[in-house]
C-alpha cells in the first residue's frame, strides 16, 4: 500500500469534522494530496520539522474536544520514527480513555533523514532503518487497543472499529518506503 492509498482510505471512513494531526515527515506531501485541509481548527502539526510534539499534543486536543463538548474525532498520522519521541503520551491517552486514532504508516525507516543524507551526498548513514519495531505490542503495552492492517479493506474495518471505541487505538499499516525529494 502506498501512503496516498492509506491516507485516502482513512479520509473516506472518518467523519468530515475530524481533527487531523500530522508528524510523518516522510509522507506529508502525500497526506496533503489525499487529505486537503478545508476547515479551520481541523489540522495541527509542529513547524520546522520538530519531532515529538504531536503525540502529547493529541492528548491535549482530545481533552479539549471532550471538555468543550464538540467531541470531534482526533486522528494522528505519526511516522514509525516520530512515534518514539514521546511515546509515553499513549499511557495518558489510555488512562483518560481518549478516543484518539494513532495511525503509524510503517515504512521501516527514517526516510526523511535518508533524504537529507542523499541531499548532503552522505548515503549509508547507520541507524536509519527500523526493520523490526512492533507498534501493536507498543500500543497494547500502554493500554491502547492496537492492530496491524495491510489492505485497504483491513484499514477500513480497523478505522471503523477505532471510531467505536472509547479509548485510543494504535493502527500500524505497512506502506511502501519512498524517499521524498527535498529540492
Amino acid at each position: 500500500m502506498t501512503a496516498v492509498e492509506l491516507f485516502e482510505t482513512i479520509r473516506s471512513v472518518v467523519p468530515d469534522d475530524t481533527v487531523l494531526m500530522e508528524e510523518s515527515p516522510s509522507n506529508i506531501a502525500e497526506l496533503h494530496t489525499a487529505w486537503p485541509i478545508e476547515k479551520p481548527d481541523s489540522f495541527y502539526t509542529a513547524a520546522s520539522g520538530s519531532l515529538g510534539w504531536t503525540l502529547p499534543a493529541s492528548v491535549g486536543i482530545a481533552l479539549a474536544e471532550r471538555d468543550s463538548g464538540r467531541n470531534r474525532t482526533v486522528v494522528v498520522m505519526i511516522g514509525d520514527g516520530s512515534f518514539h519521541y514521546a511515546i509515553q503520551g499513549l499511557g495518558t491517552a489510555a488512562a483518560q480513555r481518549l478516543p484518539i486514532l494513532y495511525v503509524v504508516p510503517r515504512n521501516g525507516e527514517y526516510a526523511i533523514l535518508k533524504a537529507f543524507a542523499d541531499l548532503e551526498e552522505t548515503p549509508g548513514v547507520p541507524g536509519l532503518d527500523l526493520p523490526s519495531l512492533d507498534f501493536v505490542s507498543l500500543g497494547e503495552g500502554y493500554g491502547c487497543a492496537a492492530e496491524r492492517a495491510e489492505t485497504v479493506t483491513e484499514v477500513q474495518v480497523a478505522v471503523k472499529a477505532a471510531l467505536g471505541r472509547s479509548g485510543p487505538t494504535v493502527l500500524e499499516v505497512p506502506i511502501l518506503p519512498t524517499i521524498p525529494p527535498l529540492l
